[in-house]
């Protein structure tokens, strides 16, 4: 195909753009910029060349998501203005777009702003020199479009996965939304994931934030479908254990297609829902010959054949063995077939082959050939690469097992990999198949105590102190406790901010969840609770409740076996945040005083200092003002040296007195909490300071020193990435503009506070003003309707939540829109119902209250 012609200036998009005119800009930019190869773009933006040729093929026809877009155009040097042009052409081309037009209404694109720019191409790649299964690939080729699933079973290491990855690539074409791959780990010596944790990755990877996935198993069932609807992707879902482990992870309609691969029959799928069947059997002679050609070349199979034909044999057929015996012969040029056959003759590999349904032996008798010949300081990285507990492993984690630093190259990676004991799937990130997992940790219990031991501190020791690092950085008052009993070694993570922070944390979540679970049960203990705890910053970015509950669970237990205080205060406390969250406030608070008996128990203060403050928070957040109080001002008396925390408290108590119409006392603890955050250069907790101090001056109506401090707040939130702290800046900027009349700059505000409501994404402050500020700045710019629209939705969802003193607040104003709105009525019924809050907590809202409920009574007095 003729390349576009050069141009000398940036090519600019035109006007009116369709998808094919929008592709060939691309293309025009690329040979712009000296038409570099997809590799070289790849290492410019991370994007994988097989997405970017996606990109710019000029047959597509939908637009590559708008990442991509950014990407390409900046990897070819374009500058912000024209790269802002770029984007508001895929914007433009978007809306020309007749297929993303019928995905539906805009109500549906605030719903999953991410996700409809999302284009998933998960698909590992296709399985080098695949041959055979010429059967399996007639029948699958006949499978209607239109059935909801294609099963393919069989035993284990019959090559499932292998002919699934191989026929995924050839529908490519036909599901051009994205292909999503996921291994559900039903037969693994990790736990299999659940239907709920399938379901989030699920989601992620199509582009909906993981703090906007439900916890419900239904909730996700109908996220899931919803993100699928009138979208053609394909589903690959490998490794399934049963019916019941894949049937909520199955699309609905007839656009998406899952591809299962399961060593169960799955009937029930082929029953219920319709779906085909491949059962997949062991290799015909002639086809394990055509493999063992593939892999080591056919001159050399022909010119031994009787070798190959009794390599073949004692691999039983079965592809997994085939071409593990072919890797390792392929390695040794000058070794024969024959000589290889009496080498695997004279270990266990005949009989454990013969074991219908478990390989595993005999496949870690296969790999000990590889293993074998490897360097002898690669060999000790895959023994100590079986002590992790999780699935995968970074470098950094890497060079931690061997006693190196965190930035010493780990070259005996590149050796794994080449002996394909390891695999890249993400760059950076190293895993090895389940048959292989088992046998690195079946050679890890082979490595001497006295280095197999220190190994695994040294890997914990890197987990709890990044934890911490990450802790830091990403909350207000982040601490992690570190065990006593167990002095860390090694050095931290370092992070160059809060994002930086949160990927890492997201990387790690299954290893640090994993690993939790894994010393509860096997020691050293103490580090299932100290990790529990230390998790919460995961919890907070990234939403894992499942991950966090089991965590928590795992270090709870081993706590309690041992009668060990601090570790259960600790998971108490765990679990108190993960009850704030799903919103179980009662429920929370009960956790927080379990965690308060047993730090009691050791006099241990700044734990006791975290619990009452805590407690504070949920009462705040209930409506229980007064007792708020009494946990805010008890978490005060407990004498702690962390700076942040103790700022953290004089926030909570700042904002309490504010609620109670207390603004001298709010003004002494607001100035406390602003000077200990200046000097201990926490970002997010000095943003919590100013935005409490500025509240604070709003409520007195001092508006020139509040618009100060929560734009300060504002621009720290921005600066750190702080999502939390960003959603309270603009609730309180927006409630200032309104005080101030300035309802042109307060709905600029609401907008962006709205999209991170729509995102679910929490603030920290426990009043939560989001939604009475968004109502307040519809009623002030007459926009009744709206007002009342969105009040009663946010009403009705902060009720379900038990947020009492957000639900008084919301309907002292949704009774003023009822009341611009004429319904004096409704408007009574919201007052009347928000009065008993407020004179039972003594909040200064009750005589706004009843002067409103005077003024409609005087009006009917009058009428």
């Amino acid at each position: 195909m003729a390349s576009p012609e050069p141009v000398d200036a940036f090519p600019l998009p035109q006007d009116d753009m369709d998808v094919a005119d929008f592709v060939r800009g691309l293309r025009s930019i690329k040979f712009w910029a000296g038409d570099p190869s997809l590799e070289v773009l790849y290492r410019r933006t991370g994007v994988a060349t097989s997405t970017l040729s996606d990109a710019l093929n000029p047959q597509r026809r939908r637009l590559p998501s708008l990442e991509l877009v950014r990407s390409l155009v900046r990897a070819c040097g374009a500058n912000a203005v024209q790269a802002a042009q770029w984007e508001r052409a895929w914007r433009s081309a978007r809306a020309r777009d007749s297929h993303l037009a019928a995905a539906g209404p805009l109500a549906t694109s605030r719903l999953l702003p991410l996700a409809e720019d999302w284009t998933p191409r998960q698909l590992p790649p296709d399985i080098s020199g695949f041959t055979g299964r010429a059967d399996a690939l007639v029948a699958l080729s006949g499978i209607r479009r239109d059935a909801p699933a294609t099963v393919i079973t069989g035993t284990a290491g019959v090559g499932k996965t292998a002919l699934a990855v191989h026929w995924a690539h050839q529908l490519v074409g036909h599901y051009p939304d994205g292909q999503l791959y996921l291994d559900l780990r039903g037969h693994a010596t990790d736990p299999a994931l659940t239907a709920s944790e399938a379901l989030s990755v699920l989601l992620q990877s199509l582009g909906v934030p993981g703090e906007r996935i439900p916890l419900d198993l239904n909730l996700q069932m109908g996220l899931y479908r919803s993100v699928l609807a009138n979208r053609r992707v394909l589903v690959v879902l490998d490794n399934v254990l049963d019916v019941a482990h894949v049937r909520p992870l199955l699309p609905s309609g007839h656009d998406c297609h899952a591809l299962v691969t399961s060593r169960d029959t799955l009937t029930g799928l082929v029953v219920r829902e319709g779906a085909a069947r491949i059962s997949l059997d062991i290799l015909p002679a002639a086809e394990s010959l055509e493999l063992l050609a593939v892999q080591l070349g056919r001159d050399r199979v022909d010119a031994e054949l009787g070798g190959a034909e009794e390599l073949a044999e004692l691999c039983a057929h079965l592809p997994l063995a085939l071409r593990i015996a072919a890797a390792n012969l392929a390695a040794r040029p000058a070794q024969s077939l024959a000589g290889t056959v009496a080498e695997l003759g004279g270990t266990d590999l005949l009989a454990r082959l013969q074991v219908v349904g478990d390989p595993e032996s005999a496949v870690a008798a296969a790999f000990d050939l590889s293993y074998r010949s490897l360097p002898v300081e690669a060999q000790r990285l895959f023994r100590l690469l079986g002590v992790i507990p999780g699935p995968e492993a970074s470098r950094e984690a890497a060079a931690v097992l061997l006693g190196r630093e965190l930035s010493a190259p780990v070259l005996e990676l590149d050796e794994l990999l080449a002996a394909h004991l390891l695999s890249e799937p993400i760059l950076g990130r190293y895993r090895s198949h389940d048959l292989l997992a088992l046998y690195a940790k079946q050679l890890a219990d082979t490595e001497p105590q006295e280095t197999r031991e220190p190994a695994l501190h040294r890997l914990l020791s890197w987990y709890l102190l990044s934890l911490d690092a990450a802790n830091r950085i990403i909350m207000p008052n982040g601490w992690v406790l570190f065990p006593d009993e167990f002095p860390l070694t090694g050095s931290p993570q370092t992070f160059s901010g809060p994002h930086d922070a949160q990927a890492w944390l997201a990387a790690e979540h299954a290893n640090l969840i994993t690993a939790a679970i894994h010393v509860s049960e096997y020691g050293p203990a103490p580090f299932a609770w100290h990790l529990a705890h230390a998790l919460r910053a995961n919890f907070d970015a990234h939403r894992s409740a499942g991950g966090a509950l089991a965590a928590s669970q795992a270090g709870l237990r081993a706590a309690e076996a041992r009668d060990h205080p601090l570790g259960r205060g600790m998971c108490h406390m765990c679990f108190g945040f993960i009850a704030m969250d799903i919103g179980d406030l009662d429920a929370a608070l009960e956790e927080f005083n379990s965690a308060k008996i047993q730090f009691d128990r050791i006099g241990f203060a700044r734990g006791l200092a975290a619990a009452w403050n805590d407690s504070a928070e949920v009462c705040t957040r209930s409506g229980r003002i007064v007792e708020a109080l009494h946990h805010a001002s008890t978490a005060l008396t407990f004498h702690t040296d962390y700076a942040p925390s103790r700022a953290v408290h004089h926030a909570n108590l700042a904002e309490i007195f504010r609620i109670q119409g207390n603004y001298t006392a709010s003004q002494r603890h607001a100035q406390e909490a602003l000077a200990l955050a200046a000097g201990n250069g926490n970002p997010q907790t000095a943003a919590v300071a100013k935005r409490v101090a500025g509240m604070t001056h709003l409520a007195m109506g001092q508006l020139v020193p509040a618009e100060e401090l929560l734009s300060e707040g504002r621009a720290a939130a921005e600066v750190v990435g702080s999502q939390n702290n960003l959603y309270d800046a603009l609730s309180a900027l927006a409630l200032l503009c309104v005080r101030a009349g300035r309802v042109a700059e307060a709905l600029n505000w609401i907008e962006p506070l709205q999209d991170l409501l729509d995102l679910g994404t929490p603030g920290f402050a426990p009043e939560d003003l989001a939604e009475t500020a968004i109502v307040e700045t519809y009623l002030a710019a007459n926009r009744i309707h709206h007002a009342i629209e969105f009040g009663a939705t946010g009403l009705a969802r902060r009720v379900a939540a038990g947020h009492g003193l957000t639900v008084t607040r919301l309907r002292v104003v949704l009774g003023r829109a009822h009341a611009a709105a004429g319904d004096f009525v409704a408007a009574r019924s919201l007052w009347e119902a928000a009065l008993p809050h407020t004179i039972e907590e003594s909040l200064p809202e009750r005589a706004d209250i009843e002067g409103l409920l005077a003024d409609l009574q005087n009006c009917a007095g009058a009428e």
